[in-house]
């Protein structure tokens, strides 16, 4: 182990004990477990209702227990073909086809809430600690680029935690509300999806956290964060948009690689090659986004 990263690693876990200390970290965990046990009740109490009237509509066999009717419905063939035009892309069609309606489900609010989230649970972490003066203690011992991916590393394995905290919390729910049988077996898949949508996070961790090296603020941090995110998904898909309905030229869409929602599909497929490539892309992209404000850093006072 070299000294700049035994140091990196020393800044993580000081970020990772600040936060217990501050009670930040419990405030993440909650904040997360809250969000993915209500999403999972919601959806399973909203798909309880609609398959009392699909089970009389579409005369498919009923059951007193949600999950049952929504697993016969995914497996019809006119179904699927609703859902093969609404996916578009048909690799991504294929890796859902043997999933759970729940766990996909679950996967869809992961991956919709994980970015807002991250950028309002971590995005004033730096900014806080150049107000209150923290920075200057450990400027002391690191160099401003090591305290920078420090940082980011320890509020990485926060975030990790947090959600697995949260896939256990929905699918505790799920096997409250759902049958045994199909309960037991979405665990697995949860708990990867779980991992995906950390993966997802890190990208828009590393624009949360560069922002944050702007200013000293943590509202401040808070609201640019959430001012990025939004005009990074607002570019994704009007670039998107130009292309496929505008006909402008294709090399625009190259540059939708800026946005973490380029790698969003390939993490929906379960092909272990475009897993690899989406995670070394958005673990790629969040260090950009942190090195961008941490050149920014360098050259301002602590």
């Amino acid at each position: 182990m070299t000294a700049a990263f035994r140091r990196i690693w020393l800044t993580a876990l000081y970020e990772w004990r600040g936060a217990i200390r501050s009670r930040r970290a419990l405030v993440l965990f909650v904040l997360y477990l809250a969000t993915a046990v209500l999403c999972m009740y919601g959806t399973i109490s909203i798909l309880g209702k609609m398959e009392v009237e699909l089970s009389k509509i579409l005369m498919l066999p009923g059951g007193s227990e949600a999950g049952i009717v929504s697993e016969t419905l995914w497996k019809s063939e006119p179904f699927r073909r609703i859902v093969r035009s609404v996916v578009g892309d048909s690799l991504v069609f294929e890796s859902l086809l043997s999933r759970h309606p729940v766990e996909l489900l679950y996967a869809w609010f992961a991956f919709l809430l994980a970015p807002m989230l991250v950028v309002l649970v971590s995005g004033g972490s730096v900014a806080e600690d150049r107000r209150s003066g923290a920075v200057r203690y450990m400027l002391t011992r690191v160099t401003r680029l090591e305290w920078s991916v420090g940082k980011y590393m320890g509020q990485a394995m926060l975030i990790a935690c947090a959600i697995a905290l949260g896939a256990v919390g929905a699918w505790l729910v799920a096997w409250a509300r759902m049958p045994s049988a199909p309960a037991f077996r979405i665990l697995v898949p949860m708990l990867c999806w779980a991992a995906k949508a950390w993966a997802y996070s890190l990208a828009w961790l590393g624009l949360a956290l560069g922002v944050s090296h702007f200013v000293r603020a943590s509202g401040k941090a808070v609201a640019l964060g959430i001012l990025a995110l939004f005009a990074l998904s607002v570019m994704f898909g009007l670039v998107k948009m130009s292309v496929t309905l505008f006909g402008w030229p294709p090399a625009l869409v190259h540059l939708s690689v800026l946005s973490p929602a380029y790698s969003e599909d390939a993490l929906w497929r379960g092909s272990p090659v475009a897993l690899v490539g989406a995670a070394f892309h958005l673990v790629a992209l969040g260090f950009v986004y942190l090195m961008a404000g941490a050149a920014v850093f360098a050259r301002r006072d602590a």
